[in-house]
């Protein structure tokens, strides 16, 4: 998860940060938040972003002309608008931000925004929580690019990390509960949103990483990736 706040209010955004850091404390173990005061307009560093806080009314540039050319690097990051000038609503509906928080009304709107944020993770962005080295861990489905078994131990791939923990394939397969992740041989499972192409009996993924597919798993891997892909 990584998270930016963009703000020329150096304060606000401490503080904000802050309130930031403890939501996604309880969500996820590894996560990031970056903070940018100055030099807004080099939008793709903010592509990557999950969540990004933004407020309109810069100094030095308008913070709705900055999503907008975010959008257009087919950026999925969750926009969230703050600012004391209320006005600015109804202009801040033609990027579909998820919500406007109110800087005059902070404490009670942030509240709803991390309800609301908790409930959209929760629903609308599938979570996998299991247990990494005593502790509950929550990863995106959509992050996952594969999994790899290693006799008792599995490793989960992700955009940012390996986790590594006893399990097998079969039994994580079954916990995720999705029919995206697909296995593919007997120590492989891929996720079909992350293949780039399949190439005879290779996957290639968008990383360029190609897993060999074992014949006996041929046959279901390419009924269900010709499903996804018509979905």
């Amino acid at each position: 998860m990584n998270c930016l706040i963009l703000d020329d209010d150096k304060n606000f955004s401490l503080k904000l940060k802050k309130d930031v850091e403890k939501f996604l404390d309880n969500i996820f173990s590894k996560y990031s938040i970056d903070i940018i005061n100055e030099n807004f307009n080099n939008i793709a560093n903010y592509a990557k972003c999950n969540l990004i806080f933004v407020d309109i009314d810069l100094k030095e540039s308008n913070g709705i002309d900055l999503v907008k050319k975010l959008q257009l690097l087919e950026s999925n990051a969750t926009i969230i608008y703050i600012s004391s000038r209320q006005e600015f609503v109804f202009s801040s509906l033609s990027t579909t931000p998820f919500y406007f928080v109110r800087k005059q009304n902070y404490d009670g709107d942030i509240k709803d925004v991390f309800k609301l944020l908790k409930h959209y993770y929760e629903k609308t962005e599938k979570i996998i929580t299991f247990d990494y080295y005593g502790r509950k861990t929550s990863i995106f489905l959509r992050d996952i690019h594969y999994i790899v078994s290693y006799g008792h131990d599995i490793s989960i791939v992700t955009d940012n990390e390996i986790y590594t923990y006893r399990s097998t394939l079969k039994d994580i397969i079954e916990f995720i509960g999705s029919n995206i992740i697909v296995r593919v041989q007997k120590a492989y499972a891929v996720s079909l949103m992350f293949i780039k192409e399949v190439n005879g009996m290779n996957i290639i993924l968008k990383d360029n990483t190609m897993i060999p597919m074992g014949k006996s798993y041929n046959k279901i891997f390419m009924i269900k990736y010709r499903e996804y892909l018509i979905s």
